[in-house]
């Protein structure tokens, strides 16, 4: 199952992603060495040229999986706060976003070769992505997801993209993004978890993961229906103009996953919920909890970045970022948005669901 959304909302994360790439690579050349500096290292590195091979680690991939509005922004900028991580965000929107537009396209990979692909190729071909992502296999990724602005909100790729940007003023974008692929790879391979926010897979698309990596886990993230569809008209989804078709659409694909969250563990015992509930009401506790079930070390720094996420008064102008001036309060805002008509129309399309859940 495809999970498509507004190309509205779509639009509005992409420009907010524009502008802070500025920011963020100035920021990035903070990194370069004072010539000071440089005269100590270069003694220590002329010990060190003749490196050993890299000793190939254990790896432990983790997907965020949910959908559109769940919370998941929140849930991954928390996972990435882990030592020894490398995180995604969203490195399937790329791909989703040139079927969007264009049904049948070809992408021209980092490697160059081209793939042909078309609208029913998405779960496969995304799940090719996955899987080279996970093991670190960059160039055999298409020149879109490989340059995508979304990386800005992986702090370990930030040095890479902030390389591409800068290289791509004076070159084309496919030499920029050789030139400096050793940067993300280097970053990728050093680090034992490798986290990826998902959320245009339904979960059935998880079962070819779970038998290509033994050590994948699956956090299934879920939110109460009525609150995601809020969140989602906020960002210009008309959801109240058939609440019937917007409501049993999205409650399907949330049963499906539940579905096939209860199937696969059968299988697997791989996947585990994780309800954005009790992730913005108790941060601090369910955060330790998440790190604990994923084998994290929860550190001082990682119990101060979700405090400063959830509790510390950030403003809310962007509908898209983590931070929240208060998370909790977010749990139950869209009470008193929906007519008695309305709701007994949800309870009617989404009450399995919601009983299931405990949210009804």
């Amino acid at each position: 199952m495809r999970v498509r959304f507004s190309v509205k909302g779509a639009i509005l994360v992409g420009c907010l992603t524009i502008i802070i790439i500025d920011l963020l690579l100035i920021a990035s050349l903070s990194d370069v060495q004072h010539p000071s500096e440089r005269s100590t290292n270069d003694n220590s590195s002329r010990l060190t040229s003749k490196k050993s091979p890299r000793t190939p680690i254990e790896i432990h991939p983790i997907i965020v999986l949910s959908t559109f509005r769940t919370g998941s922004t929140l849930a991954g900028e928390i996972i990435q706060q882990a030592e020894d991580s490398f995180y995604l965000y969203e490195p399937l929107n790329p791909l989703n976003y040139v079927l969007y537009q264009l049904q049948n396209a070809t992408l021209h990979l980092v490697n160059g070769s081209v793939r042909s692909v078309g609208p029913y190729d998405f779960q496969n071909v995304s799940i090719d992505i996955l899987k080279a992502l996970i093991n670190c296999d960059f160039s055999s990724l298409d020149i879109e997801t490989a340059s995508h602005g979304f990386l800005f909100y992986s702090r370990r790729s930030i040095p890479y993209i902030s390389c591409v940007n800068l290289n791509k003023r004076k070159a084309t974008l496919f030499q920029a993004v050789n030139k400096c692929l050793h940067i993300w790879k280097e970053s990728c391979e050093s680090s034992k978890f490798r986290i990826i926010k998902v959320v245009r897979l339904s979960l059935d698309w998880m079962e070819k993961l779970l038998q290509t990596f033994p050590n994948l886990v699956v956090v299934h993230l879920v939110r109460d229906p009525r609150a995601i569809q809020i969140s989602r008209s906020k960002l210009g989804e008309n959801i109240f103009e058939d609440i019937r078709k917007s409501f049993t659409e999205l409650c399907t694909l949330l049963s499906w996953n539940m579905y096939f969250e209860t199937r696969l563990n059968r299988t697997y015992g791989r996947i585990f919920r994780l309800y954005y509930e009790k992730l913005a009401l108790r941060p601090l506790e369910t955060s330790m909890w998440l790190y604990k079930r994923l084998a994290l070390r929860y550190t001082p720094n990682v119990r101060a970045h979700v405090h400063r996420l959830t509790r510390a008064g950030l403003p809310d102008e962007c509908p898209t970022c983590a931070g929240r001036a208060n998370s909790s309060a977010h749990v139950q805002s869209w009470k008193g948005l929906f007519n008695q008509s309305q709701l007994n129309d949800i309870e009617e399309v989404c009450g399995t669901y919601l009983k299931e859940l405990g949210y009804s």
